[in-house]
């Protein structure tokens, strides 16, 4: 039972998301996409929307989807059309389990909508009338997002190190295939995904942190960080990169022999470097409250993720893509430092913008 306290704490949170971050307004028509886990929380939201004068509808995925039909859910046609009229569209449902892809019926809309576009935001919900919020941390996150990606299209190099070895680099300005300012997965997250044109990515990885789950988040990770499951007390994850290939990757025998068995069983082999990933989150209630099917993606790190994205320049996710957490890198642009293993030189990031 929510106690007062719980429920104003709700409130404030509500309403941060919905006019800090999706600007919402009196007389919007949103909806919330949810299941039962989320239920409690949407209520509390939609009640938010409503005492404010925004019309909000809930649908409830449960006897549509539910757990064991997120992989394959058929496209419902009045779910579509719901999305593509509402002002807003907020996804409570698990980020890592389902997404708008599913929904809308391309893996286009599902990429489009980590960028926040088209008001179509995947909500983690979860700790609604937990969240001790630092709007303002939060609110640089995303602006630091927005400001880096700006600069990294006309800068040259991105080059990552870590203590424990890694020494990864991949060029930018020009060269990506693709690069998106990740601004849809609210309210913590933010990072600037490059999908490194094929060619430019070269060096060693060392994942010393966890990996997202494999076969499209249905099977066990690599490096697994799951409550009861983690392994990250094992010898991390070295992967080498040639010219954007995955030519030699070591490690625990166990996680090892995990990673044989996703490149025996993928077609096309996973052996691309499809992504890297620079979190610009800081806040601490990302590692509490999201991603957590798996505990990866959390602060403090960027991942390099592997896969075979045939459509590299307008989506930034492969059929089989999986993101490997590099913790406390040193992450430089163009050899200027912009994080340093502990926080952002957020005075140089800024400057750099036009």
């Amino acid at each position: 039972m929510l106690d007062a306290k719980g429920f104003e704490k709700a409130m404030k949170n509500s309403e941060f998301v919905l006019f800090k971050i999706a600007e919402a307004k009196a007389g919007d028509n949103i909806i919330v996409i949810g299941d039962s886990d989320s239920y409690q929380n949407d209520l509390l939201f939609c009640h938010c929307a409503k005492k404010h004068g925004i019309n909000a509808m809930r649908i409830d995925l449960d006897i549509y989807g539910g757990e064991e039909g997120y992989d394959n859910l058929p496209i419902m046609e009045p779910l579509r059309q719901a999305i593509f009229a509402a002002d807003i569209s907020f996804m409570t449902t698990p980020q890592v389990k389902t997404s708008f892809s599913h929904f809308l019926g391309s893996q286009s809309s599902g990429d489009t909508a980590l960028t926040g576009a088209g008001k179509r935001y995947i909500f983690e919900i979860d700790g609604l009338d937990k969240w001790d919020l630092n709007e303002e941390e939060v609110m640089l996150n995303r602006k630091r997002a927005l400001a880096l990606y700006s600069w990294l299209k006309k800068a040259d190099e991105v080059h990552v190190t870590t203590p424990k070895g890694t020494d990864f680099k991949v060029k930018v300005g020009n060269e990506p295939d693709g690069m998106y300012p990740v601004m849809g997965i609210i309210p913590f997250y933010s990072e600037v995904a490059i999908v490194p044109k094929i060619g430019t990515a070269n060096g060693v990885v060392v994942s010393d942190g966890a990996s997202e789950r494999t076969y499209n988040q249905r099977c066990f990770p690599i490096r697994p960080n799951i409550p009861g499951y983690r392994e990250l007390n094992r010898e991390p994850m070295k992967m080498v990169y040639e010219n954007s290939v995955l030519v030699e990757y070591s490690g625990d025998p166990v996680q090892v022999e995990r990673f044989d068995t996703l490149m025996e069983k993928v077609n096309p082999k996973p052996n691309l470097c499809d992504e890297l990933g620079l979190v610009t989150t800081t806040s601490a209630e990302n590692n509490i409250y999201g991603w957590k099917v798996d505990e990866s993606h959390q602060r403090h790190c960027v991942h390099v993720a592997i896969g075979n994205n045939s459509n590299r320049k307008e989506i930034i996710h492969s059929t089989e893509h999986v993101d490997f957490d590099v913790h406390n890198p040193i992450v430089k642009v163009d050899g200027k430092v912009i994080y340093d293993g502990e926080k952002f030189n957020d005075e140089l990031i800024f400057s750099m913008v036009d």
